[in-house]
């Protein structure tokens, strides 16, 4: 008898947590969405924004030229410095190969 009723009040306190849980998410449909509108508007907003300021820094054909310029000389530095890489990481396989054949 005691285990019987002590399984009813169980079921009893599980049927009332699944009750405050359910009042609690009816409580939040109201701002929920409410968000979901902030969220909307929120979004519209920014797609006004892009379409109006995509113009409005857009490059000019100088600014092009002043970067593609910029992008060359970065080109040749680069391949510069990739030489110089190149030459001294075959200084140091030379100085590998020495040690080796000398002291391997």
């Amino acid at each position: 008898m005691t285990a019987e009723v002590g399984l009813a009040e169980r079921v009893w306190v599980v049927c009332g947590l699944n009750g405050l849980l359910a009042l609690g998410l009816l409580a939040l449909v109201r701002p929920i969405l409410r968000l979901r509108t902030a969220l909307w508007v929120t979004e519209r907003a920014l797609d006004n924004w892009q379409r109006a300021a995509k113009p409005a820094l857009a490059l000019t054909s100088a600014e092009l030229l002043h970067l593609r310029a910029r992008l060359q000389a970065n080109r040749t530095t680069l391949g510069r410095w990739r030489r110089r890489l190149q030459f001294w990481q075959g200084i140091r396989r030379l100085a590998l190969w020495l040690q080796q054949r000398l002291y391997g």
